[in-house]
């Protein structure tokens, strides 16, 4: 925890981080070099930021590294957050590294300071929010996600070019799906801390039993995704 002290001697809550041994252990010992970035505003009756870090587990789900509460998303509270990081993973100035983040100016300058050696790369998901802004529908948004997952410069340009034809439809009537809320981040902040400590324990008990009943020496998620891949050759 992070406190400002006044010149008069008073004490005020200013930040607070979480990581805990075993998510520190656990992505140190069978994660990707992966990490993603992020802040959400608090909605509820203390107003502040949410910073988190997540990556990506053996069977490519979703694994939480640490959070933090904040008053504001700036450069300055990513530095702190980010230095924090570097203490629990041993992350050094980034070798080996990929970093994915939203296009936040203070938490791409926190980056080329305290990691300058790792990747940095743009959050695809949130390019795609940005551009259903303005091109909506299912059609722009596979369309996106094709241009995406372009391996060559080539098929990029294709659906890239695909999109251009169809820019005059971007602007048809079609409703958008709200996004969802996260009901942790409406909750006092030592209810909410609480809730997601519980909310992140329990679900790395469910996932170190579910694992633990696998007879495999590749996870489901992997093996499914191998497989999809060997049949994709036979045809080629």
């Amino acid at each position: 925890m992070d406190v400002d002290v006044m010149p008069d001697g008073t004490t005020y809550f200013s930040k607070f981080y979480v990581c805990f041994k075993g998510l520190k252990d656990g992505w140190i010992e069978g994660c990707r070099r992966v990490i993603r970035l992020d802040g959400c505003f608090l909605n509820g009756i203390c107003r502040g930021q949410l910073l988190s870090a997540i990556s990506r587990d053996a069977n490519n789900h979703i694994y939480p590294i640490a959070w933090a509460v904040v008053s504001v998303e700036s450069k300055e509270t990513w530095k702190w957050f980010i230095d924090l990081l570097i203490e629990d993973l041993g992350m050094g100035v980034g070798h080996g590294l990929t970093l994915i983040s939203d296009q936040h100016k203070g938490l791409l300058e926190a980056v080329k300071e305290r990691v300058p050696a790792a990747e940095h790369r743009q959050c695809a998901r949130q390019i795609c929010a940005n551009f259903m802004k303005r091109f909506k529908g299912q059609m722009f948004r596979k369309l996106f996600w094709y241009a995406a997952a372009a391996t060559t410069p080539a098929k990029f340009e294709q659906h890239m070019n695909e999109i251009k034809k169809l820019e005059p439809l971007a602007y048809d009537n079609l409703m958008e799906r709200d996004p969802k809320t996260w009901i942790f981040r409406k909750r006092p902040l030592i209810t909410m801390l609480e809730e997601i400590r519980i909310y992140v324990i329990e679900r790395l008990y469910r996932q170190k039993i579910k694992g633990q009943s696998w007879d495999l020496t590749i996870c489901p998620t992997i093996r499914l995704k191998l497989s999809k891949l060997k049949d994709l050759q036979r045809s080629v």
